[in-house]
């Protein structure tokens, strides 16, 4: 086998590994924070595998497709979690770091699931219309989440929280529209 011909390939693997040898190296002492590297990554490795169709997803559980269960459950979790978060951390106070590993785990498992979704329809749709403003805004979300949490470029830590939140009312209303669209009602 040709290994300079894999590696042309599957160029986006070799630059993971390199990126998540470098990161595990700098930074071995914040384990939560190399766990969120880490299943971003793996969210990106998914959603190609999904675009790429390496695994069939286009079977019916109950009435509809899987991939469209995965969008939904991820829409409706952050749809659903995100306010009682936002509830409870200046209700409970003392438990904000529990609160945070929660809101951040659980917000990219969500995430993973939808881009499945995303990328699965892509493969049969054209017209994405909804679903891609939808997609780039959890998108710009969770990039801008992990901004603020790896605190890349601190100087623009009120911007990235700006956005952040900015980002969530607008998930709101694209979620509504997507939704009554694509049930028929508008």
């Amino acid at each position: 086998m040709d290994l300079g011909g894999w590696f042309k390939s599957n160029r986006c693997y070799f630059f993971c590994v390199i990126i998540l040898q470098n990161v595990f190296a700098f930074n071995m002492k914040h384990k939560q924070n190399n766990l969120l590297i880490l299943f971003t990554f793996a969210i990106i490795i998914l959603s190609i595998g999904s675009y790429q169709q390496w695994w069939n997803l286009y079977f019916y559980t109950g009435p509809y497709l899987v991939h469209h269960w995965l969008g939904w459950i991820g829409a409706l979790y952050i749809a659903i979690i995100t306010p009682i978060y936002h509830l409870l951390k200046r209700r409970y106070p003392h438990y904000l770091r529990i609160l945070l590993s929660i809101h951040m785990f659980g917000n990219l498992a969500a995430f993973s699931s939808i881009s499945i979704h995303f990328t699965q329809v892509m493969t049969i749709s054209v017209l994405l219309e909804t679903g891609l403003a939808l997609y780039v805004i959890v998108a710009l979300m969770v990039l801008t989440g992990l901004m603020q949490r790896l605190r890349l470029l601190p100087s623009l830590r009120k911007t990235w929280r700006f956005v952040h939140v900015s980002l969530s009312l607008s998930y709101y209303i694209v979620l509504s529209i997507h939704i009554l669209r694509n049930v028929g009602i508008i």
